[in-house]
């Protein structure tokens, strides 16, 4: 615990510089399905996202966004024919990011997780049976590395993969998405 609060003195006397509150930052990439049982076809997916963070520290960013996975389920057939449910996964991801001092000056990487509120929605049920829409808690974990586009640092192109964790009634949802993403930076 002592080494823990020595650390933590030493990184807040070093805030020298000052650095953007705000980021807004837009990613679009791939999700994939991950875990339950190995005879089980793993689903793959669009993945979209926004999110906000505020740099309460120089190295310290509570952050929340929203994330989705588009139609991963694809096209369902039976014995009634062939039906696109039109599924969703939103998922809402509330924590803290730590991060590392920027490398050479325009470098940056950072790691958190926290808390996660997943929705998934059916647009068109099956006939017969099939998806059903639910919701559930769950955590995520996220790592980031970004480049600034410009020498101000209000522009930064990153990537960064996701690992969504829900469990909702009846269902344990796991989820890795990879995207590319733009931030915006400003007081």
């Amino acid at each position: 615990m002592g080494v823990f609060v020595l650390l933590l003195l030493i990184v807040s006397g070093a805030t020298a510089q000052s650095v953007p509150g705000n980021r807004l930052t837009f990613s679009g990439g791939w999700s994939r399905q991950v875990g339950g049982y190995f005879f089980q076809a793993k689903q793959t997916a669009t993945g979209l996202g926004l999110s906000w963070g505020y740099r309460a520290h120089r190295y310290i960013e509570p952050e929340a966004g929203l994330f989705t996975a588009l139609n991963p389920t694809g096209e369902i057939c039976g014995r009634f024919g062939c039906v696109d449910v039109n599924d969703h996964f939103f998922w809402i991801p509330f924590g803290v990011r730590f991060v590392a001092p920027p490398y050479l000056g325009r470098i940056e990487f950072s790691g958190g997780g926290g808390g996660l509120y997943e929705r998934y929605t059916v647009g068109t049920p099956a006939p017969g049976g099939g998806p059903a829409p639910r919701h559930g808690w769950g955590g995520y974990f996220v790592a980031s590395t970004a480049v600034a586009l410009d020498r101000s640092r209000h522009f930064w192109l990153g990537a960064t993969p996701r690992l969504f964790l829900a469990n909702p009634a009846f269902a344990r949802d796991r989820w890795f998405q990879i995207s590319a993403e733009l931030s915006l930076r400003f007081r």
